[in-house]
């Protein structure tokens, strides 16, 4: 099996139909939203009664079948009975969480496949192989394709989703995000929340755009809110597994000037953010953790994404490590070319011998080497069309 799991309205449905020829509502498309289907799932297929070893059933979708409290169980004994004839693409909006404690694991039946918002090398038709972690740190980036950074600007503007993306419809993009965080809240989140709680889940959704990439106080939060602590920490790891966003951890490992900070946050969505700067700060981000998701799933890798930042308040906003050794820095600037006086320090005491700068506009190419750290300031769409 494969598990396709991202954010709502990301193009997983289209992406699974797309393995269907053709798309059988019903036989080899099944979608728990839909009350037919539901019905013969339950009183039919998860039932016995019936199994999935048709000729059109040779690729079957389950679409939000995790919506049913019980569907690892009935999946697992679904898919022991008919595999190897078929092949089940399963997907869902919210995490699909193989591991919860109580029911089976699933373990050695799927693979799981993180579907992320548009990105540059997508939309730049650039058709490079995805680099290595190692490769990427070697590369000497040139100037952007016109097509790069086109669609870095595009992006910037309408953000990844196919929607608004493609109709490139600013009154249409302000439409359409009210009524993804209407489906956020009252469709992901009424499952999991009880109805009094939802007006202040709406009211800490609103709340952390103006929080995006600095270090996220719960406790802020908790007193903006007027509720527990533990509330909120629980609210955010639901608003994570919805998809309304995702947390970058500092990066630590015992080295005597680094700080345990707060977890910084992002959204999948990043027009919702009026500041430039942590727009462009957010889009990278995205960039970077579909870079480090494709990489990981398809076995390429064991990457792992942070944010750095030392006792003396020097920080960067992301660090990308392999098997939790610190390999490359990146830092975002929207119009500033001057190379970060935080990028040398914090380099050298992680032990990083590579950093990019990546600005916005108006940038330069240039390199340097500053006591044995390599550093490029680029165009960040240089970088962002050699991604995924």
């Amino acid at each position: 099996m494969v598990f396709l799991t991202g954010p709502r309205q990301v193009g997983k449905t289209t992406l699974a139909q797309s393995f269907l020829n053709p798309i059988k509502s019903g036989l080899n498309y099944l979608n728990w939203d839909v009350a037919s289907h539901r019905k013969w799932l339950t009183t039919q297929l998860f039932a016995g009664k019936q199994r999935l070893d048709g000729a059109e059933q040779a690729i079957a979708v389950f679409d939000e079948i995790h919506k049913y409290p019980r569907w690892k169980n009935a999946v697992k004994g679904l898919f022991d009975t008919s595999e190897p004839h078929t092949h089940w693409i399963v997907t869902g909006s919210a995490l699909l969480n193989v591991y919860r404690r109580g029911q089976d694991s699933l373990l050695g039946r799927h693979f799981t496949y993180h579907l992320a918002p548009f990105s540059v090398a997508e939309l730049a038709a650039a058709g490079r192989p995805v680099p290595s972690l190692a490769e990427l740190m070697q590369r000497v980036f040139a100037s952007p394709s016109p097509a790069a950074t086109d669609a870095c600007t595009t992006l910037t503007r309408f953000g990844g989703f196919p929607e608004p993306l493609f109709r490139a419809d600013q009154s249409f993009l302000v439409r359409w995000r009210r009524t993804r965080l209407d489906r956020l809240i009252n469709q992901d989140l009424a499952v999991t929340e009880t109805l009094r709680h939802l007006p202040l889940v709406e009211q800490l959704m609103f709340l952390l755009p103006e929080r995006v990439g600095s270090p996220l106080s719960l406790n802020s939060l908790r007193e903006d809110l007027e509720v527990h602590f533990a509330t909120v920490r629980h609210w955010m790891n639901l608003l994570e597994r919805v998809f309304y966003g995702f947390s970058l951890r500092p990066f630590s490992q015992r080295r005597g000037r680094l700080l345990k900070k707060e977890a910084k946050w992002y959204l999948w969505d990043w027009t919702e953010i009026n500041d430039p700067a942590i727009r462009f700060e957010n889009l990278v981000a995205v960039h970077l953790r579909k870079y480090v998701d494709y990489l990981n799933d398809l076995g390429l890798g064991e990457l792992t994404l942070h944010y750095v930042r030392d006792k003396e308040k020097r920080e960067v906003d992301f660090l990308l490590c392999e098997r939790n050794r610190p390999q490359l820095l990146l830092e975002c600037k929207r119009t500033d070319t001057t190379v970060s006086r935080s990028l040398v320090p914090l380099a050298r005491l992680l032990g990083v011998r590579r950093a990019l700068q990546l600005v916005e506009r108006g940038a330069t190419m240039r390199e340097r080497t500053e006591e044995g750290v390599r550093i490029q300031v680029c165009p960040a769409a240089a970088v962002l069309e050699c991604l995924v």
